[in-house]
């Protein structure tokens, strides 16, 4: 018996301990499962510190690696966490991979502790940015270091603000009476040539000259003060006669042309998604910058085209509405959902509320703080609930260019129908290449002709920024626009930007020289608080990621 009793206690005691050490190995197993599933987190955590660093673009495929072999890491107290992900362009739409290893406590050679985590990151692309640049609220000529770095040799009529950093010479007889004139340099006023009329306040110029100035090849004299003698008829800014002596520093202009190169969207490193048509070449052998398309892409060519990187859908009117009709008629629902969405039409935004999979929708008219209008037969109706990465688009029927983002051509770009064109959205258009004009582009068009005093470049914007010089324009040039043919937007160019006869642009310019041609008018446009991203001279601003969701693990 009593060895029986001993052999039943050695077994009982045997289990025990069996048991209590189990439980003790589980206990620390499931605490490290803890410990691992907390580096995970990290690793999530640091993912999206990179997604949101302001100096990269989320949009970037690049910018996390991809695969669990590449990933990247971090050392924490027992344990490594590691992070990656994979961009789905098409839906503008990270999938973030975390893992977290610890310390397996079961001994040496064992495997580590491994909890994986998945979320998904949209990315929301932004189109435009806080103005940096006073330089985008005037006609600026930018060369310095010649006797005459901007000569205007014919009038011009408007009331855009001029600036010239350097020298500004006036030909014979040309009257100058722009709002404001802003000269770095010397102001050199030929024989019968002026600035402003003496004929009251309203029609003097404010004029700040930095320099000298001189009349009919006189003396030339300090530019203070009083100088109708020379023909400069000018106001100070109270609204008193004279001439500042102390012009306002606007910074030369920049155009990063190497950095968006490589994150314009649609561009060389990224093209489009969706795309219907004849759409633009980007690039012919990226990653080099270096004009490699040789063909001039036309803007507004005979037949339309969607090129669309990231989430939207498009489709155009089957019938004409009235600013107070509440149903509309499409060509397609393809791409647009099964409930309650936003569509825009022009300026209009409108509430889609029923017809859902069918060609006749419900309307809510002027939604968002849009005011209801008319829209023609044709125009292009698009998905304003969803931000896509970035278009460009055209609308032959219509003649209607739509324009999101920072797009970038390794080439030149043409506009060639010689008919009046109009172009929704805000963007900023970089080019290794040229720009002409030989038709209207105007942001606000009404009864058949661009509307300059009701376009609003904070709302409605594009920019077109040129690095090229000669080829399709003249030689020396960046930019040109024909005669007779008007321009809403914004201008930069590397080199000259040369107009025409009897054209009429709204806008700022930029370009190291101007060559004004025959009665050119410069209409006025309001002060800019707002310009589309990737304006030159502005600080890179990118897509960033929204919260995660939709996570597991």
């Amino acid at each position: 018996m009593s060895l029986g009793m001993i052999a039943v206690l050695s077994i009982v005691g045997t289990t025990t301990l069996v048991y209590t050490t189990s439980n003790a190995r589980s206990g620390v197993l499931s605490k490290d499962n803890e410990r691992a599933f907390s580096l995970a987190e990290a690793g999530l955590n640091n993912a999206m510190a990179v997604l949101s660093l302001p100096t990269n673009n989320a949009l970037d495929p690049d910018v996390l690696p991809s695969t669990e072999m590449t990933a990247s890491s971090a050392t924490y107290e027992g344990g490594t966490a590691k992070w990656y992900g994979t961009l789905d362009r098409a839906n503008a739409m990270w999938t973030i991979t975390s893992l977290g290893l610890y310390n397996n406590p079961t001994g040496p050679g064992i495997a580590q502790v491994r909890r994986t985590l998945t979320a998904k990151v949209p990315i929301i692309p932004t189109y435009t940015q806080p103005l940096n640049n006073p330089v985008w609220n005037y006609l600026y000529a930018g060369h310095t270091g010649s006797a005459c770095d901007q000569t205007l040799n014919n009038n011009i009529t408007g009331s855009a603000r001029m600036y010239v950093a350097g020298n500004l010479c006036l030909s014979p007889n040309v009257q100058l009476a722009q709002s404001t004139v802003i000269v770095g340099g010397n102001l050199d006023v030929s024989n019968n040539a002026a600035v402003g009329a003496s004929t009251s306040m309203s029609t003097r110029v404010e004029t700040y000259v930095g320099g000298s100035c001189r009349y009919s090849v006189g003396a030339w004299g300090a530019c203070g003060g009083n100088q109708d003698p020379r023909h400069i008829y000018s106001k100070l800014s109270n609204g008193t006669l004279g001439v500042s002596a102390t012009p306002p520093v606007v910074p030369p202009p920049t155009a990063d042309f190497t950095g968006w190169y490589e994150n314009a969207i649609p561009g060389p490193a990224q093209s489009c998604t969706t795309s219907s048509g004849a759409i633009p070449t980007f690039d012919n052998n990226y990653p080099s910058r270096d004009a490699s398309v040789s063909r001039v892409f036309d803007l507004t060519p005979s037949s339309s085209y969607i090129c669309r990187t990231g989430p939207g859908a498009s489709t155009t009117l089957a019938a004409a509405i009235t600013a107070s009709q509440t149903t509309v008629t499409v060509a397609s629902t393809s791409g647009f959902p099964s409930s309650q969405f936003k569509i825009r039409i022009d300026d209009e935004v409108m509430t889609v509320t029923g017809g859902f999979g069918t060609p006749t929708w419900s309307v809510t008219r002027g939604s968002s703080g849009t005011t209801a209008a008319a829209h023609a037969s044709s125009q292009t109706v698009i998905r304003d609930d969803v931000t896509p990465s970035g278009e460009l688009s055209w609308n032959a029927t219509t003649k209607t260019l739509t324009v999101k983002g920072t797009i970038f051509i390794d080439g030149s770009v043409r506009i060639t129908n010689g008919a009046l064109n109009t172009y929704n959205g805000q963007a900023t258009l970089y080019l290794s290449g040229t720009f002409r004009m030989t038709g209207s582009l105007c942001g606000s068009v009404s009864a058949g002709a661009c509307t300059f005093a009701t376009w609003n470049p904070n709302s409605e914007m594009l920019t077109i920024a040129a690095n090229g010089n000669g080829g399709q324009v003249n030689p020396g040039d960046s930019i040109m626009i024909d005669n007779n043919y008007s321009f809403q937007g914004g201008l930069f160019g590397t080199n000259a930007i040369e107009f025409g006869n009897n054209v009429n642009i709204g806008g700022p310019v930029v370009g190291s020289y101007i060559i004004l041609s025959n009665n050119l008018a410069t209409n006025n446009f309001p002060f800019l608080t707002s310009v589309p991203v990737g304006m030159p001279s502005n600080p890179a601003v990118y897509a960033q990621p929204n919260p995660p969701q939709l996570f597991a693990g």
